[in-house]
């Protein structure tokens, strides 16, 4: 039996990449029929289109006589595209499931716009992961915001805080805040070797000497990239986090601890910074931003066990330090930011009168009120042991009638923006 050839083989390739294409743009236009609630997932939906038609073009011009090389890289783009972008379209199709909490999303929306740009295009879904995740900016979906709650938890609009961490990731990236401190992560990454972690980074590294571990030399640069690259993560977690603290207060505090605490036991998480560094971060500014922290939130957190192989054991303790030595300039650069978009704080005395409408009317509020201000209210509702214990009727129902109240009054309040905006 004769050898198959070359040419079969990427002849082959090329059939298999055409049909893989055609079933992808099939999906899409299958879910272009679903019933979104609003526009951004289908202006999502037909870029993701655009993309996969343009690959069907490459690869339909491609004949018999074109070059193997060229032909399987045009294959592979493809594939890595599909990769890249199928479970995108997984997640735009959760946004239309009833479990997410829709009322929310024209506030959240506006709240993304203020702080990022007035086209940025929001879409908000359910993953089936226990964590809030957010999208990094991807090619193709330039000027969107994707962010997912868990599943389980996409209606509980307590939880909504958390987006402020994700919205965060989006400031972080979009104003190119790496670049910031990209000096002085590398400038704490080699002082913090030489100066302090020397003995270990020579048990590793005999080959190295200290004029060796610069900048400006590429030879070591191998050794000690990774907790540059680790401090650089860290860095924008903590971000993120004082970020969702300055957008959502005490109320992003509780949202944390309720879908954290008290962390997982065995090995930390390699891309975070340790979850009890997190909360101390937290703790230090709050107290800086007049956010009050919870009674206990600082306590009762699992300890997080450091990697055992020797090199990542150093790669994130290096991390570590530097990353905490810039917890000052990360939080000037938040409150700096927020002031520059000026961005609404969590009002103490309005979060009262929310408090007051809905444990005595049991009603939505009757005015406009700021996303910020609702979700406090909401958790020092959810927090009251008394609150409508004189109504024994919904006493097992307190907290489904007390999201709904939240939900209804996020309704509410779009109400009124969109009476303001005709007048």
């Amino acid at each position: 039996m004769p050898a198959t050839s070359i040419l079969e083989v990427t002849l082959a390739a090329i059939d298999y990449a055409k049909q893989r294409i055609v079933a992808v743009l099939e999906e899409i236009d299958r879910l272009k029929q679903s019933e979104f609630p609003y526009k951004h997932p289908c202006d999502a939906l037909e870029l993701l289109a655009e993309k996969f038609k343009n690959h069907q073009s490459i690869l339909s011009q491609i004949l018999s006589d074109t070059s193997p090389e060229y032909a399987k890289s045009s294959c592979s783009v493809s594939l890595s595209d599909l990769r890249d972008y199928v479970p995108l379209l997984g997640f735009i199709l959760r946004s239309t499931n009833v479990r997410n909490a829709f009322e929310v999303y024209a506030p959240l929306q506006r709240l993304a716009r203020s702080i990022l740009k007035y086209e940025t295009k929001l879409i908000v879904s359910s993953e089936w992961v226990y964590s809030s995740t957010v999208y990094k900016p991807i090619g193709g979906l330039a000027g969107f915001v994707l962010i997912g709650l868990p599943a389980p938890e996409s209606a509980n609009p307590l939880l909504i805080p958390l987006a402020g961490h994700e919205l965060g990731h989006s400031v972080w990236a979009t104003n190119k805040f790496p670049n910031k401190f990209a000096d002085k992560i590398a400038d704490g990454v080699l002082e913090e070797l030489k100066e302090k972690q020397w003995a270990d980074y020579t048990s590793l590294y005999p080959q190295y000497k200290k004029d060796d571990i610069t900048k400006n030399k590429l030879l070591a640069r191998d050794t000690w990239m990774p907790s540059y690259n680790l401090a650089l993560l860290y860095a924008e977690e903590v971000f993120c986090d004082l970020f969702g603290l300055r957008l959502f207060a005490e109320s992003y505090l509780h949202a944390f601890t309720y879908l954290l605490y008290p962390g997982f036991s065995g090995q930390r998480l390699l891309n975070y910074p340790k979850l009890e560094c997190r909360v101390s971060h937290l703790v230090n500014a709050a107290r800086k931003m007049d956010v009050k922290v919870p009674h206990g939130f600082e306590s009762g957190y699992v300890t997080e066990d450091d990697p055992g192989e020797r090199a990542m054991k150093l790669f994130v303790s290096v991390a570590d330090a530097v990353s905490a030595s810039l917890i000052t300039d990360i939080e000037e650069m938040v409150q700096k930011y927020a002031k520059e978009k000026d961005v609404p704080m969590r009002g103490i005395e309005r979060v009262k009168r929310i408090c007051e409408e809905f444990s005595k009317r049991i009603a939505p509020t009757s005015n406009q009120e700021a996303l910020t201000d609702l979700l406090n209210a909401g958790w020092d509702c959810s927090l009251d042991p008394d609150l409508w214990k004189d109504v024994p009727q919904i006493k097992i129902e307190k907290d489904r009638v007390l999201k709904d109240l939240m939900l209804k009054s996020m309704e509410v309040s779009e109400i009124y923006e969109r009476l303001k905006k005709s007048l």
